[in-house]
């Protein structure tokens, strides 16, 4: 069958979708994927069978251009897909998937009673799923694998490295092995996260001998003025992946870095706010990789920091 996947959110959010298609593309499916221009270029080209993208409205607006939305609607109306996985709650991911005969999309039940009967409107099968952290016991890669129901032959998203990293790399490459290759994903939700400014400048001072420290262009001169180093940037979403695929440990504040890098590589530390932490690691960890998850509050670069004596020790 031709599947489509709306996901119209950020890296992280369609990150967690890679086991899905992944078990999709196993089970003998084309695999479609409709995107923004904030996490396009994730999925490896080969995986996919076309890529639909949306030009996102500069926040606080929402939505996406006029021009992008007609031209995605256009290429999904042409590709005549049988299924279409509606992984996005906002009224234009259902709009984009309303020529697809089969519709699968998520509501909360009695939680947004008026939203979900909006949703069954639009859908031909709905999936139950929670928006509360800790209102279930869940993956999100588990909670986004249940749109595959009766359309993947495993009822668990595969966890073993090779069709993850089918799923997102075009060019697989061997990693170094002269010493643990670290990349440190640096930007401003760290602060978001409950880092403080002093503990993230002592940090990144500790490991900036040892680690590849990296960041989004649009946070790099942040990085800079914060922490007194130039970190590397990525001319693509593409670019990126690959080079999270070579390092043998990530570290990263709860995001996307976090995720991408539970698929393709061996170790993450995974750093989350102090609020709901335990709730927080169990919805999204690393999904695959051994990790260690750490409190924002538990970051320090001092002398004695069991958080860069992890690091260090590849744990």
């Amino acid at each position: 069958m031709r599947v489509l996947l709306v996901r119209l959110d950020g890296i992280g959010d369609a990150a967690v979708c890679v086991p899905l298609v992944a078990a999709l593309r196993e089970s003998g499916h084309t695999v479609g994927v409709a995107l923004t221009t904030r996490n396009a270029g994730l999925f490896a080209p080969q995986a996919t069978l076309a890529e639909h993208v949306l030009e996102r409205i500069p926040w606080p607006a929402h939505g996406s251009t006029q021009e992008s939305t007609a031209r995605a609607q256009a290429e999904i109306a042409a590709m005549n897909y049988d299924v279409a996985l509606i992984a996005s709650e906002e009224p234009e991911a259902f709009e984009l998937a309303a020529p697809v005969p089969e519709r699968i999309g998520f509501t909360t039940g009695m939680t947004r009673p008026l939203k979900s009967l909006w949703v069954r409107s639009r859908a031909t099968r709905t999936v139950i799923r929670s928006q509360r952290v800790g209102g279930e016991d869940a993956h999100e890669v588990e909670i986004m694998y249940r749109l595959g129901v009766g359309l993947v032959r495993d009822p668990a998203p595969p966890t073993a490295p090779r069709p993850l990293r089918e799923a997102l790399l075009a060019h697989p490459a061997t990693r170094a092995r002269d010493g643990t290759n670290i990349v440190v994903q640096a930007g401003a939700k760290w602060l978001a996260a409950g880092v403080s400014a002093e503990a993230l400048r002592a940090v990144h001072a500790r490991l900036a001998p040892y680690a590849r420290v990296i960041a989004a262009p649009s946070e790099a001169q942040a990085v800079r003025e914060l922490t007194g180093i130039q970190p590397e940037t990525f001319a693509s979403v593409r670019a990126w992946v690959e080079a999270l695929s070579l390092a043998d440990l990530v570290v990263s504040v709860d995001t996307g870095a976090a995720h991408v890098a539970g698929m393709l590589c061996p170790r993450v530390v995974d750093v989350f706010p102090e609020h709901d932490f335990g709730a927080q690691v169990r919805r999204w960890r690393p999904w695959a990789a051994t990790y260690r998850a750490f409190r924002a509050g538990e970051v320090d670069g001092g002398p004695d920091s069991a958080f860069i004596e992890t690091i260090l020790d590849g744990f």
